[in-house]
């Protein structure tokens, strides 16, 4: 069986889709039966700089020979009929891991990681939202299979779109094995290098209007005004939006020890995450929340928002507070402050949750579904 799976998210984006692509394949590639293999496809301009290698012999790299935005014009804007085994052969099962599938005669599998563009629009790009309208609708209803990675999200295309529940099948995310708790002389080694001094909240997402900063901002301050030695770090690149949150983050940081690190290598996260006093991750809304596992699974307290797939998935392992709540959620990080017995048991239970979600029994669900969809047609 021959699986093609889209592979330009995981050289376009360095978080989020672009993280689960590359870590849904690497996890795949080793679990393969026999007469299986994988076909990543990608756009002539998205060009890895460090293409990924597998020693069984089964994966293979296939460039097509036109550039991306000619290709997403052309299949979800367009809907030109050009398969996708015109460009790379012939395949049995086509994933397109970032909410979209091109059109193809082989039986197709689609991921659908939330739906934000429609619950929470106000927090979505325009062009974005206008584009996502429009291919999704299109791409759940030629699928064969749907992917979400959340009981939320699950719920959400049932409620929006009117997905047949029987067509969904819930894989959650998993958590790369780098993160685990580091030894002491790591985390000293990564607080040295990036000049952070304990004790610090962290908060770690792409900047912009969905990941509530301005919450964490002015709870923030009201935790420094009873607690002066703890500092605040805020780990994310620029995106939709960015400029004025960036603009309050550096007018807190005037008055308040409040660090923006725009770009950090991942490696060190695990590190950042064990060596604070708590994630701070009060997002409006996710599909699943990844910082919040990575975080529980490095050793960290975790406080997050109370509703959707964050409560979801952090379960009993976290505190959690009203998303808008400011007052709430400088309450619970000043407990988390001032109480080490509660710290410690939200690390225990948080450690003991992340060890549900792993990319190996991701890539197990994933593949019996590809197996499904291909008997099934």
């Amino acid at each position: 069986m021959r699986i093609a799976i889209d592979y330009a998210p995981a050289i376009r984006q360095g978080a989020g889709i672009g993280r689960y692509t590359r870590s849904l394949v690497s996890a795949v590639a080793q679990r393969l039966g026999d007469d299986e293999e994988l076909v990543l496809w990608y756009a002539r301009d998205a060009e890895p700089e460090d293409p990924p290698s597998w020693d069984n012999g089964r994966v293979q790299l296939r460039r097509v020979p036109l550039p991306e935005r000619v290709l997403t014009g052309a299949w979800h804007r367009l809907h030109a009929p050009v398969r996708l085994e015109h460009l790379i052969g012939s395949v049995d099962v086509v994933h397109g891991p970032d909410f979209v599938i091109p059109p193809t005669s082989a039986p197709a599998v689609v991921t659908i990681h939330d739906l934000s563009y429609i619950v929470t629009p106000e927090y979505a790009h325009p062009a974005l939202r206008r584009y996502l309208m429009q291919a999704v609708p299109r791409a759940l209803e030629r699928a064969a299979g749907i992917i979400a990675v959340s009981e939320t999200t699950a719920a959400d295309l049932v409620e929006h779109y009117s997905a047949p529940r029987e067509r969904i099948t819930v894989i959650p995310n998993g958590v790369d094995p780098r993160f685990q708790p580091p030894a002491p002389d790591e985390i000293h080694r990564v607080h040295a290098q990036l000049e952070v001094r304990r004790p610090y909240f962290l908060t770690v997402g792409t900047i912009e209007p969905r990941k509530n900063h301005r919450t964490i901002l002015t709870a923030f301050e009201k935790v420094y005004a009873a607690h002066p030695e703890v500092s605040l770090l805020i780990v994310g690149r620029h995106g939709w939006l960015a400029d004025p949150i960036v603009a309050d983050i550096d007018a807190a940081a005037r008055k308040l020890p409040v660090r923006l690190l725009s770009r950090i290598d991942d490696r060190l996260l695990p590190g950042l995450y064990a060596g604070s006093t708590a994630l701070v991750y009060p997002s409006w809304y996710e599909g699943f929340g990844l910082p919040v596992v990575e975080a529980m699974a490095s050793g960290a307290a975790v406080i997050t928002s109370d509703h959707g797939a964050l409560a979801e998935v952090a379960g009993d392992a976290a505190l959690l507070v009203p998303a808008g709540d400011a007052d709430k959620l400088a309450e619970q990080m000043c407990r988390v402050l001032e109480d080490d017995a509660l710290r410690d048991e939200l690390v225990r239970r948080g450690r003991e949750r992340a060890a549900q979600f792993t990319w190996e029994a991701a890539a197990d669900a994933h593949l019996a579904l590809y197996r499904r969809v291909r008997a099934e047609r």
